[in-house]
C-alpha cells in the first residue's frame, strides 16, 4: 500500500510541477521546475510498473529520487534568487 501512495504522490506532484512550470516565467526558471515535474512522474511511473520489486528497493528509489528532485529544485532556487538580486527594494521594480 506504501508504494503505491509514493505512486500516486509522485504522480499527483509531478503533474502540478509540470502545470506550474508553464505559469512561471520562462526567464525565471521555468525548465528546472518542469524537469523535476518530469522526474517526479518517471518515478510514479517506475514504481506503478514494479510495485513489488518497489517494495524491495524503495530506500535506493525514494534515496535516487531526492536527489535528482532536490538538485533541481536547488537550480531553480539558484536561478530565482539570481534574479531577485537584480529587483530594487521598492516592491519588485527594477532598479534603474
Amino acid at each position: 500500500v506504501f508504494v503505491g501512495l509514493l505512486a500516486a504522490w509522485a504522480l499527483v506532484s509531478g503533474v502540478l510541477e509540470l502545470r506550474a512550470a508553464f505559469n512561471l516565467a520562462t526567464d525565471h526558471g521555468r525548465w528546472w521546475l518542469a524537469l523535476g515535474g518530469i522526474i517526479s512522474i518517471a518515478f510514479g511511473i517506475v514504481l506503478v510498473a514494479a510495485p513489488m520489486f518497489g517494495a524491495l528497493v524503495v530506500t535506493w528509489w525514494v534515496g535516487a529520487y531526492a536527489t535528482f528532485f532536490g538538485a533541481t529544485l536547488l537550480a531553480l532556487g539558484f536561478k530565482l534568487r539570481a534574479r531577485n538580486a537584480g529587483l530594487g527594494s521598492q516592491g519588485g521594480v527594477p532598479r534603474a
